[in-house]
């Protein structure tokens, strides 16, 4: 008796082990989310008189995206700077065309005017001027749902 019940025992432990792997294996195969492709992604850097950083900081990023796989595109936003920044931006925008330069005078919201210049399905914003507060972030998020 005691071995009937071992053998049965073990015989439903197999069974459990094999269908544990059965659904795993339909579920890697058929369910489980996966990407076609890696998400296309867009920097956006808002900048406002910063001549001495802008140029160097720029071609760290771009010296970074070319060494990625992953598509990238840059867009800096020219919030109202009162130095060379506008020209350095617009000589590098020349030499890189991944880069997209977008000159603000008095605009009030320099994330969402810049979000629409992105190519990406991801964007993440670098901004110097100031920190996102909730508000301009949920604008520049409406921003981007209208643009998709």
């Amino acid at each position: 008796m005691f071995f009937s019940y071992l053998t049965s025992v073990v015989m439903v432990s197999l069974a459990l082990y094999g269908l544990w792997h059965i659904i795993r294996d339909i579920w890697n195969a058929y369910l489980a989310p996966r990407w076609d492709h890696a998400p296309r992604a867009s920097l956006l850097m808002v900048v406002q008189n910063v001549e001495q950083q802008v140029e160097g900081m720029i071609r760290f990023l771009i010296r970074d995206i070319a060494a990625e796989p992953a598509w990238c595109d840059i867009v800096v936003v020219d919030y109202g700077s009162e130095d060379i920044t506008p020209s350095i931006l617009d000589r590098l925008a020349r030499e890189c065309p991944l880069l997209k330069v977008v000159h603000l005078a008095g605009c009030s919201r320099p994330v969402s005017v810049g979000i629409t210049f992105c190519q990406g399905e991801v964007v993440y914003v670098l901004d110097f001027v100031h920190r996102l507060r909730y508000d301009q972030f949920m604008t520049a998020m409406g921003t981007l749902t209208r643009k998709a």
